[in-house]
């Protein structure tokens, strides 16, 4: 169902990610916010291999006005440079996901930038799951092969019906996940601020149901304890050990539950 998850910071990232791009044989999809000249020059020769073995490539960023100062005037050129090597890009307003999907069968998933990274403390975990990949992909509106499915604000959109909560620990407009019921900081993973939606849809704070952790049979790419569930306003994957803070972002943990629920690992 899940291999073993690895764990890789900015400076082993790149290596292993154009390593996966290399053995890719079908489709690729990226989804970045912020793209730079420096770190997509990168990849421009991967991409052009790609493109060379008909490979569809689809690459997600920000639009121009929600780039960075110092990214926003070479946001035209990176875009050209990334369709003249082969991929097609589109804008999506206010993304913040970092996510690598490659043959329908592996997944990136994390906090760094992939188009933009460059000397940060961010990691991505790597997953190889076909279930997973599914999961993720359709959690944020896409379907397979870099398809848009996007529903427009307003239409089945909550956040249009509440105000965006801040977030408790940071201050920053926290973003909305229907599926799970909560509001997260954007900056998720790293700040776990989190508020419930019925707390800022009709003012009340619903006490939470916490339970011990549950053992799953899936290793920590940190310290190889065992993983495990635990519930408490979201159901949250974490590692086992307690000296070890590893800890899966909600949305990724939701996807890994329910495929184990599903398959009747749980």
């Amino acid at each position: 169902m899940l291999g073993a998850i690895r764990h890789c910071v900015e400076h082993d990232f790149l290596d292993s990610f154009r390593a996966d791009l290399v053995a890719s044989r079908t489709s690729v999809i990226i989804l970045s916010p912020f793209v730079s000249p420096a770190r997509c020059s990168n990849y421009y020769p991967v991409l052009q291999v790609l493109n060379a073995r008909a490979v569809a490539v689809s690459v997600y960023v920000r639009p121009e006005p929600e780039q960075p100062d110092g990214l926003r005037t070479h946001f035209r050129e990176v875009v050209r440079g990334l369709e003249s090597a082969g991929a097609h890009v589109s804008l999506r307003p206010t993304m913040h996901e970092k996510i690598a999907a490659i043959d329908d069968a592996i997944l990136w998933h994390g906090s760094l930038n992939i188009l933009s990274h460059n000397d940060s403390r961010e990691s991505m975990l790597r997953f190889e799951s076909p279930d997973l990949v599914r999961e993720v992909l359709s959690d944020v509106g896409l379907n397979g092969a870099g398809t848009r499915v996007i529903t427009p604000p307003g239409d089945g959109d909550t956040t249009a019906k509440a105000e965006v909560p801040s977030c408790p620990l940071c201050g920053k407009p926290m973003d909305e996940y229907g599926s799970a019921g909560v509001w997260l900081c954007p900056d998720s993973p790293q700040c776990q601020g989190i508020r419930p939606i019925s707390e800022v849809q009709i003012g009340t704070t619903p006490t939470p149901h916490v339970q011990g952790p549950s053992l799953i049979d899936i290793a920590c790419p940190l310290c190889d304890s065992r993983l495990a569930i635990h519930a408490g306003i979201v159901e949250r994957i974490v590692c086992s050990s307690p000296a070890c803070k590893f800890a899966l972002e909600p949305r990724l943990s939701a996807g890994i539950i329910r495929i184990l629920r599903r398959k009747g690992h749980l």
